[in-house]
């Protein structure tokens, strides 16, 4: 979620600005532990389903932590990746960036591991180049780095891109107006009197018109995503372009106060079933927060606070005052399980991660990008939990 003191490039998750940050202890030291086998295939959480004929927003049991070292158990598969060899492009915007870094500067500086920008560069570039032998055998990984864990556990959250359907004119249910920036004067306008007075109605501003004002809520969430026009089916992507001048107010956290329902349940999923249970309190929930997001046009992928595309499960936001950008890291935590209801309740996701982007998070607060689609959306609103982060130290 965005931060409503500085612009970063893209809105994060929900939970971003929802959860409170909790950092468990853990021992800090180096990992180096005997070479992995190869992997097999996708970790297999325990079973955690979600009691019968809970509602898909409810969150299912959280499955034990696997016992296993997270190197013996990474893979694609437990990335969701198709290869490692997919990640080049991602690791190749890591390396572009730091390389504009002074060598001798201090990049990393956290409990057990102090890496310069230098040493950063090396280990990137090493796991460039070897990719396509993590494909044959992620084992051997230990031969070219060791790994430290963070000191304290990570808060994993995750955001998405999400799509919404809207008219280039404003027709019917297509009402909900999905701004350029107007600059000005125009930026004092709150949102109550952006969406529900007109304020910057009839100035040429729109990208387009939505018909459901909790989507448009939720795109100001997530920062930017893609537009898809129902006159002929052509997308094009909403890009980040600054906000009001009004603060950002939780609209989760004034729910919960005001009783709508208990703060375990709080989730992106959970704060539009009430709303589209209670369509008469959808104006005076939303306006609780009055931040409201502009847009541009783009042809154009979204684009991380580094300044580069992000990549679905390999891109994380992070604060960059703890772990800078362009970091080579590892993740073992947990996603929600989908389809909901479905199956086990979290899915294990083990894999390499680099931070490219920043949002809300304080701290030892990871926020993983998760792409488009039903899926992303679907996890994003529900991850708000620990992981086990490492930093990948080049030998």
């Amino acid at each position: 979620m965005m931060c409503p003191t500085t612009p970063p490039a893209r809105l994060s998750a929900l939970a971003l600005c929802l959860a409170a940050l909790l950092c468990l202890t853990a021992c800090a030291g180096v990992e180096d532990v005997p070479p992995a086998a190869p992997a097999r295939g996708p970790a297999q959480a325990a079973p955690g389903t979600a009691p019968a004929g809970a509602p898909p927003q409810m969150r299912a049991p959280v499955a034990p932590a696997p016992t296993t070292p997270w190197n013996t158990r990474i893979s694609p598969a437990s990335q969701q990746i198709p290869s490692f060899a997919s990640l080049a492009p991602a690791v190749d915007r890591s390396i572009a960036f730091v390389a504009r870094k002074p060598a001798g500067n201090v990049a990393i500086d956290q409990p057990g591991v102090r890496l310069t920008w230098g040493q950063l560069h090396q280990g990137l570039t090493t796991f460039r180049r070897i990719l396509p032998e993590l494909d044959r055998d992620p084992s051997v990984l230990s031969k070219y780095f060791t790994w430290v864990p963070l000191s304290t556990d990570t808060l994993l959250t995750g955001y998405y891109e999400p799509t919404i359907e809207v008219s280039r004119t404003k027709q019917g249910p297509y009402v909900w107006g999905i701004y350029r920036n107007p600059g000005g004067a125009g930026k004092h306008h709150s949102r109550d009197a952006i969406d529900y007075a007109g304020a910057l109605s009839g100035k040429g501003l729109e990208l387009g018109f939505a018909k459901d004002p909790i989507a448009v809520f939720f795109l100001h969430v997530q920062g930017s995503g893609k537009l898809r026009y129902i006159e002929d089916g052509s997308t094009v992507y909403a890009l980040y372009d600054g906000k009001n001048a009004h603060r950002y107010v939780g609209v989760g956290r004034v729910m919960v106060e005001r009783g709508c329902f208990p703060e375990e349940e709080m989730s992106m999923q959970r704060i539009r079933r009430y709303l589209e249970e209670n369509p008469t309190q959808v104006r005076e929930y939303l306006t609780k927060n009055p931040s409201y997001i502009f847009f541009k046009a783009s042809q154009s992928t979204p684009v991380g606070a580094m300044g580069v595309p992000v990549t679905p499960h390999a891109s994380v936001a992070v604060d960059p005052g703890f772990m800078p950008y362009g970091s080579l890291l590892a993740v073992d935590g947990d996603l929600p399980g989908y389809p909901p209801g479905t199956g086990p309740g979290v899915e294990r996701f083990t894999g390499f991660v680099m931070a490219q982007d920043t949002g809300c998070m304080r701290g030892n607060h990871f926020d993983l990008y998760l792409g488009p689609g039903e899926k992303a959306a679907h996890q994003a609103g529900l991850m708000k939990g620990t992981a086990k982060a490492y930093v990948l130290v080049p030998k």
